[in-house]
């Protein structure tokens, strides 16, 4: 079996280039930020409905990562709200493009580790399910991943990743 593909987020930790895409790049107003501790990655902000926006995401450096192997994707956090994010699985970046999604989230102030299926993804696009399930031929060409948090609900949000992991 293939080793664990694993984003581990903290200060010196190997998580790799990440970058924040929020709906600024449709004219919307909603701010996001990233902080780095010793153990685990801080993405924090405001989602803000005006100017058709409505979305912040978190994603990884452009990169080919064939995920076809695994079964499995793990993620621990805590929150302090309780907004649904999603794990994003990008075969292609453009926007307007489908984009695989999972949903995870919840308020707690104890760290949590969920267990998703990649199965369980469903493929959508702009918001809108077009397929349930994923094909491993397309997990073999995933061009990045990431976190997204646009749930329709203006207002602040505050998530702390310790890791993410593909097994």
């Amino acid at each position: 079996m293939k080793d664990p593909l694993v984003f581990d987020f903290g200060e010196g930790k190997d998580a790799g280039r990440w970058t924040i895409v929020n709906d600024g790049v449709m004219g919307g107003l909603s701010q996001s930020q990233v902080q780095l501790d010793a153990n685990t990655l801080l993405f924090s902000g405001i989602v803000s409905l005006q100017n058709n926006g409505g979305f912040v995401s978190l994603r990884s450096a452009l990169g080919k990562y064939d995920l076809s192997s695994y079964e499995y994707c793990e993620i621990r956090f805590k929150s302090n709200n309780d907004r649904k994010f999603e794990i994003l699985i990008e075969k292609e970046t453009p926007f307007y493009l489908p984009k695989y999604r999972a949903k995870f989230g919840g308020n707690s102030d104890e760290w949590e580790t969920i267990r998703i299926p990649l199965r369980d993804f469903e493929l959508s696009r702009m918001g809108s399910t077009m397929q349930e399930g994923i094909d491993a031929k397309s997990l073999e060409c995933i061009q990045r991943i990431g976190f997204i948090l646009a749930d329709k609900q203006k207002g602040s949000f505050r998530i702390w990743i310790d890791y993410l992991k593909f097994y």
